[in-house]
């Protein structure tokens, strides 16, 4: 609580192992990268945004209102996954930003039934079109507005080629997942007569995964989303329920503003394994695009964090010797999870020079995030870490709260509206502008 000293390590409750945020390394060093006491000096203002935020959700408008949705909506899911697979064996999402950075997290086990059209690569696509099995495959297109550019371009080459395999039974094949309205997406589907799951008005795209923009592709893949939807409560119970240094979301939002207020304009999120590292690809959207604000009342003013996703070990050979050596810029976010993997024996430990002890690639791979880190804070560079727990659904669900939540705190101190994507929408306005006169000389285009 707010009245006693700081424990450095946030515990995210579940009935199996814990997810844990630790702090304890911003504390250390000397000076330390935080004080201590903050919690207890803001205690008053953190606890008025906990209730704020917890009152604002239970309004129709707010986003939290609709999240984690309720049993309805799961058995709308349910019972549309279940009739898509009747049907078909693959299922290609047409989605981008918010329409696939979340399902992908979700849907990532080998040999998964799932894979994802999201931006324009002319190089690949065809290829890429020409390798799926249309002949038993399924298409679940996904955009809030019904009119994302390039979720319109891969759809419409999807279709034809799902048509062209199944032109009896396409329909049965095809999901849009949006709002309702009148977008080109929308009206296209009322007029073909397909199915369609509902993204609520009030909950924008990047903040969509735990409604059937998530759900859907998780579910084919089977995913329990019982068991997504119930830990996404559980983050919702520990982001707005508990108070001070136990509250993982208002901690972290914390850190993010006063790593900002000195200086450290740049937040790394480093995920450890391709789940991990899918995940902060999804926190990177969701920081960016809240926080990222331009403020013209009073004098212009620009704010917002800069978060950029590394990539495991891989990275540890590209960005730590910057990281460690270059400008005092950034923090990093640890992304981290226990994942035992393949078994190491004892031919293998020889070959790789490696003691007993070391019985799977998992504890390679905690070896290499503990590197990392100690390497980090030996440098000075401040660093949290976000550890997971096991990588399972319910583990996931309940990240996916917290990290939206930590998004509306830090919107608050930082006194800018989480929602809505100004920038997002004048590019989208250009573009299209470009394709109706012609598009620009440095594209290549006579």
């Amino acid at each position: 609580m707010f009245g006693r000293s700081v424990d450095c390590t946030v515990c995210i409750w579940h009935d199996g192992p814990m997810a844990e945020l630790k702090l304890d390394h911003l504390f250390a060093g000397n000076p330390p990268h935080i004080d201590k006491e903050l919690f207890q000096k803001l205690a008053p203002t953190l606890e008025g945004l906990r209730h704020a935020l917890l009152a604002l959700s239970k309004g129709e408008g707010h986003p939290f209102k609709h999240l984690p949705p309720g049993p309805d909506v799961e058995a709308r899911v349910r019972a549309q996954a279940k009739a898509l697979r009747r049907e078909a064996e693959v299922l290609v999402v047409a989605g981008i930003g918010g329409s696939s950075l979340g399902p992908k997290a979700l849907c990532l086990r080998p040999g998964g039934r799932v894979r994802f059209l999201e931006g324009l690569d002319p190089e690949t696509l065809g290829a890429r079109l020409s390798d799926v099995p249309w002949g038993k495959t399924a298409l679940n297109i996904v955009s809030k507005s019904g009119d994302t550019l390039e979720t319109l371009v891969n759809a419409s080459l999807a279709l034809e080629a799902l048509k062209k395999a199944c032109p009896e039974r396409w329909r049965h094949r095809v999901v849009l997942t949006a709002t309702p309205g009148e977008g080109r997406l929308q009206n296209w589907a009322r007029s073909e007569g397909i199915a369609t799951l509902e993204i609520p008005a009030h909950v924008g795209g990047r903040y969509s995964v735990l409604t059937p923009v998530g759900l859907l592709p998780a579910a084919f893949d089977g995913v329990d989303p019982s068991a997504l939807l119930s830990g996404a409560r559980l983050g919702a119970d520990k982001a707005l329920l508990m108070q001070g240094a136990a509250n993982p979301a208002l901690s972290l939002a914390l850190v993010l503003a006063t790593m900002y207020a000195v200086g450290k304009t740049e937040v790394d999120l480093w995920g450890y394994g391709e789940r991990c590292t899918l995940l902060a690809l999804w926190v990177q959207q969701l920081l960016a695009e809240s926080l990222g604000r331009r403020i013209e009342h009073g004098g212009e003013r620009r704010l917002g964090p800069t978060p950029l996703v590394c990539r495991g070990s891989e990275d540890q050979h590209s960005l730590l010797q910057l990281f460690t050596d270059g400008p005092r810029n950034r923090w990093v976010l640890l992304i981290t999870s226990d994942s035992p993997g393949p078994a190491l024996g004892q031919g293998a430990k020889a070959f790789i020079g490696l003691p007993d002890r070391v019985h799977n690639v998992g504890t390679v791979q905690n070896a290499l995030w503990n590197g990392t880190l100690e390497g980090l804070r030996q440098a000075g560079v401040p660093v949290v870490q976000y550890h997971l727990g096991p990588p399972d659904v319910a583990s996931m669900g309940e990240a996916f709260f917290v990290f939206q939540a930590v998004t509306l705190y830090a919107a608050a101190l930082f006194e800018v509206d989480p929602f809505g994507e100004p920038g997002v929408e004048a590019g989208k306005r250009y573009t299209r502008e470009y394709l109706e006169r012609g598009c620009p000389p440095s594209a290549g285009s006579s």
